[in-house]
């Protein structure tokens, strides 16, 4: 499965093809705009399409029109196609539990650190808006259900941003663990076996799964959601209790602050 991006542009292709316009040209006459502006539309790499041309673009090959503006709507968003399952079940679940052995969790994040991260990992500037703004919208959910979240001690030693950046989050974690995340931290030497990140969603019976590996996955298979909980059960094990995890992401947020 694509990306938004790609999805669109594949779906904006089989618009034209199905209504007869055999070359990019041929639409581009239909709507009466210029040949590059469909050949760009068609494209993944280029800017998202507007809803304007979207939406006349459905008008002349038969498209559906819903189908395309929600495309339209995820690309914007920032949010991977992947990812789309679990976001879902993140906002309906009563039970969230996080293992992140690298970052801190995204639904724990501040807006500088997730900048600091984007920007690190080489999203253009205008792509990081948008990604903010997607991961700032799933931490609503914080306070009206049970979260608990496990980290490695090197999540709060690693620089992301600077150390400003550093010490606000470490601050945000701190504040969290006082209102309403179960917060553990898992000590720098511990044996953490080879598990990545992972996120688990519950409600009711029905268990998802995001899995952050080589593939990203998304997943309700009962024998997959059974594996994770044994390994976050056992991860759980290893990490501090809440208390001593709490003074150490204080610590570490002094050690940050004598560096700014």
């Amino acid at each position: 499965m694509g990306t938004p991006r790609e999805n669109l542009a594949s779906k904006l292709r089989e618009a034209r093809i199905a209504a007869g316009c055999g070359s990019q040209g041929a639409l581009a006459k239909r709507l009466t705009v210029s040949r590059s502006l469909i050949t760009k539309a068609e494209n993944a790499t280029q800017p998202i399409p507007s809803p304007e041309l979207v939406s006349a673009w459905a008008g002349v090959t038969g498209a559906p029109l819903d189908e395309l503006l929600e495309l339209v709507k995820r690309c914007r968003s920032g949010t991977p196609e992947w990812f789309m399952p679990y976001q879902i079940a993140e906002a309906r679940a009563t039970l969230l539990r996080y293992w992140s052995p690298m970052v801190v969790p995204g639904l724990l994040q501040t807006e500088s650190y997730m900048r600091g991260l984007f920007e690190g990992e080489g999203n253009q500037l205008d792509q990081i808006d948008g990604l903010v703004s997607a991961r700032m919208e799933r931490q609503a959910i914080i306070g009206r259900v049970h979260v608990t979240a496990i980290i490695s001690q090197q999540v709060l030693q690693r620089l992301v941003g600077s150390a400003s950046v550093m010490a606000e989050q470490c601050a945000h974690l701190v504040n969290l663990a006082e209102r309403s995340v179960a917060l553990h931290v898992v000590p720098e030497g511990t044996n953490m076996g080879l598990w990545g990140a992972f996120d688990i969603a519950a409600r009711d019976s029905v268990i998802t799964v995001c899995l952050e590996t080589v593939e990203d996955v998304t997943s309700t298979a009962p024998h997959l959601a059974g594996k994770v909980t044994e390994a976050y059960e056992r991860l759980l094990g290893a990490a501090l209790p809440r208390a001593e995890s709490l003074k150490l992401i204080r610590t570490a947020e002094e050690e940050w602050k004598t560096r700014i």
